[in-house]
């Protein structure tokens, strides 16, 4: 799920200036897909094994009371929680007049949140960070603390609160359950906005050095990023592939933004900067168009508008790069399976798709499928024009 930047302009606060300042990623840096695989599998059986030895009642009711790690791990991030304590240990009252919470309420929390793994009890009776907590920091690239904030909000909630209508109905969780829908909902919250479009940079930041690896773009002239926000993933493309030029298509207000990142990163004079909607029109003139998380937030019907407009602006034989979790019908070891739920219950009728569903919305806008190839984090889908 990323925000429909290209749909309106609007104004973006970045307060976090690692963020803005983020620097190259060495080349290599990449987490190998076989070592991804290999991680994901032993930490799966691990569990299952864990799991198999306690009461199945426990794990149920570990399982089913989910909602209670959200929300505590949502308020944590919000209130700077392991930040505090990154400057010193504080027992629950200190920690509750740092934040201007209830000293009692806050103490329980911390003390949950301990026995579910997160934060240390000290002897003295101090909660202290630990290797968890310490995701939940501040100024991370990859901006965990926004992305669990944002998963805990009353709103990202409330569409889970209409599960049992999307599950008997397939209506989307999030226009059930509120006046509109997620995105004109961004557009009247500027701040649960900003902290979306921070989280969704994160998770850029995390798969960018992937994607790089991942597609030979080496062969390309210019890549124009479609919906790419501030250009995390087209900077580090242009880092990796020095006669690569980049295009960065995106409202009017994030393409403003984007300047800052790319002239951080040394990038800016070879990047042409352009406002706009894909669901209106796609520049012309590059050799590759990249739809990274665009096509899952939509039907099959909008992916067809955005893909036929980027038809549009192709000659035959140039590309365009859907880079998305590719999720076949009986996956259950990935994170697809997780995301596409997701994407049920608050896009405007996303999902994530297999390989033979690319392939049809290429059909259907005039490319033929080309190149798959897939890491654990994310696939990259090539459709060339005809």
């Amino acid at each position: 799920m990323v925000a429909r930047m290209s749909e309106r302009p609007y104004r973006q606060v970045w307060s976090d200036p690692t963020l803005v300042e983020l620097g190259p990623t060495p080349e290599g840096l990449a987490p190998p897909d076989a070592a991804v695989r290999a991680a994901m599998s032993v930490r799966r059986g691990l569990k299952a094994t864990t799991d198999r030895l306690a009461p199945v009642d426990l794990v149920l009711w570990e399982m089913a009371s989910g909602v209670v790690m959200t929300k505590m791990l949502g308020a944590a991030a919000r209130l700077r929680i392991a930040d505090l304590l990154a400057e010193a240990p504080l027992d629950g009252a200190a920690i509750a007049a740092k934040t201007e919470q209830n000293a009692d309420a806050m103490h329980r929390m911390m003390r949950a949140l301990v026995t579910l793994g997160v934060f240390t009890l000290e002897t003295d009776g101090k909660f202290a960070n630990n290797f968890r907590s310490e995701g939940l920091r501040s100024g991370r690239p990859g901006a965990m603390r926004e992305f669990v904030e944002y998963f805990a909000t009353r709103s990202n909630v409330d569409a889970w609160n209409a599960f049992d209508e999307t599950l008997a109905t397939g209506k989307n969780g999030f226009a059930l359950s509120h006046p509109t829908n997620v995105w004109d909902w961004f557009d009247a919250h500027p701040n649960e906005r900003e902290l979306f479009a921070t989280a969704m940079m994160g998770l850029t930041v995390r798969t960018a050095p992937v994607i790089a690896d991942l597609y030979p773009w080496g062969e390309l002239g210019t890549v124009c990023d479609v919906g790419g926000g501030r250009g995390t993933l087209l900077s580090e493309l242009l880092l990796r592939f020095s006669s690569l030029r980049g295009v960065l298509y995106d409202g009017e207000g994030v393409i403003a933004l984007g300047r800052d990142l790319l002239a951080h990163r040394g990038v800016l004079g070879r990047v042409t900067l352009e406002a706009g909607s894909f669901f209106e029109r796609v520049p012309s003139g590059a050799d590759a168009y990249v739809l990274k998380n665009i096509l899952h937030d939509w039907d099959d019907a909008a992916c067809r508008t955005i893909l036929g407009h980027v038809r549009a602006a192709c000659r035959e034989g140039q590309r365009v790069v859907i880079l998305e979790t590719i999720t076949e019908h009986g996956d259950v070891r990935g994170p697809g399976a997780p995301s596409d739920v997701q994407m049920m219950m608050v896009c405007e009728d996303g999902r994530e798709r297999s390989r033979a569903e690319y392939a049809a919305l290429l059909d259907a806008t005039g490319f033929s499928l080309g190149r798959v190839t897939e890491h654990a984090l994310i696939g990259a889908i090539e459709g060339i024009a005809r």
